[in-house]
């Protein structure tokens, strides 16, 4: 198989909160103004997914201080990110101030295809509509589009977004949802339709991403096979050509 931006004081690379504007220099901040770096691999060219989801940030002001401790804290992990954004979100202990942070978040989400909007793309057990497309590139990085028809949910999509986009398989797969609570946006009820929205999403996201894993095991075993067929009926020479093939596949 193969989203007008509202400004925050949220350090780029920092999750260091200011409280006022201070003007001190502009910059561009990250998808989620956690300094997310962009992925080291090649995207795929003419992808749906080559879409940079650090290129529709707003610019904003922060304090001289904070540049320079942040500039020596990027977060460069999933493990890191979750910390990062955990701290972003307890530093708002107001849920409507949590709920603001979401919409911006919303309003930065990537865009999605239209041509996308399609049942097989649908996320299932969510009370607004989520559509997602996942994919594998080939050095095993996972790459995320996700939309709703509903901006909090779009907000907890932009986030998990940042949070995922441009990882490794195992680990999307090592997150789990207990380690995302401070998304909750203050709300007491974990059977709170917000709350099963972005948990949802973050479960299709990783079941999605093991059948993207079984699926490119299975080729690989179908790859060996078809080289150790090749492999009995040629040369010496040619045998030893199969051989290294097959260990590369390994």
């Amino acid at each position: 198989m193969g989203s007008s931006i509202a400004r925050t004081h949220l350090s780029p690379s920092s999750p260091f909160l200011l409280t006022k504007p201070v003007n001190c220099i502009g910059t561009s901040p990250s998808h989620i103004h956690l300094n997310l770096q962009k992925p080291i691999f090649k995207k795929p060219p003419n992808s749906r997914f080559a879409h940079d989801p650090t290129s529709k940030n707003p610019s904003f002001s922060l304090s001289c201080s904070t540049i320079d401790r942040c500039a020596k804290v990027q977060p460069s992990s999933v493990s890191e990110k979750v910390q990062r954004l955990g701290f972003e979100f307890r530093s708002l202990p107001e849920p409507i101030d949590r709920v603001k942070r979401l919409l911006h978040y919303a309003a930065i989400l990537p865009p999605f295809d239209e041509s996308s909007r399609i049942q097989e793309n649908r996320v299932s057990g969510c009370t607004t509509q989520v559509w997602m497309e996942v994919m594998m590139d080939r050095n095993g990085v996972m790459r995320f589009r996700v939309d709703s028809d509903s901006e909090i949910t779009k907000g907890f999509c932009s986030c998990l977004i940042w949070l995922l986009d441009g990882a490794a398989a195992d680990e999307v797969l090592s997150v789990k949802p207990d380690d995302l609570v401070e998304m909750n946006v203050g709300l007491p009820s974990r059977g709170n339709s917000r709350v099963n929205a972005w948990n949802n999403v973050l479960i299709s996201m990783q079941r999605r991403t093991k059948d993207l894993v079984e699926e490119k095991g299975r080729g690989n075993l179908e790859q060996i096979s078809s080289l150790i067929s090749v492999n009995g009926s040629c040369s010496s020479k040619n045998q030893a050509s199969c051989g290294l093939a097959v260990h590369e596949l390994i």
